[in-house]
């Protein structure tokens, strides 16, 4: 299953997509994201997309370190997209990291 967390723009696409685990949130609202990750790493959600610009706070960022230190293969896949303002540019490639763990060699 795939679930998404963000804006109200990103989180209509995925649903037009078909996606119906959809978790919708305002920039400026309160976000409760990282007990929304702690919920979905507990089901059988396989692909988690976030958007980038939250995934970006402190807090979101420390939450998915955490998922990908304890989880024992490479399920669930937290891939951050960029919102409708472009992307962000990133210290370090998430999938990278996830693509080295799994085949156990660097891919640029």
């Amino acid at each position: 299953m795939i679930a998404v967390i963000g804006d109200p723009d990103t989180a209509a696409g995925f649903r037009l997509a078909g996606v119906k685990e959809v978790y919708e949130y305002s920039s400026e609202g309160e976000m409760d994201i990282a007990r929304v990750l702690d919920n979905l790493t507990r089901e059988d959600v396989a692909i988690i997309i976030v958007n980038e610009r939250f995934a970006a706070d402190t807090r979101i960022r420390a939450k998915i370190k955490e998922i990908n230190a304890q989880k024992q293969g490479v399920i669930p896949i937290i891939v951050e997209v960029p919102d409708k303002k472009g992307p962000m540019k990133k210290e370090l490639d998430e999938i990278g990291q996830l693509i080295k763990r799994a085949v156990g060699i660097a891919v640029k």
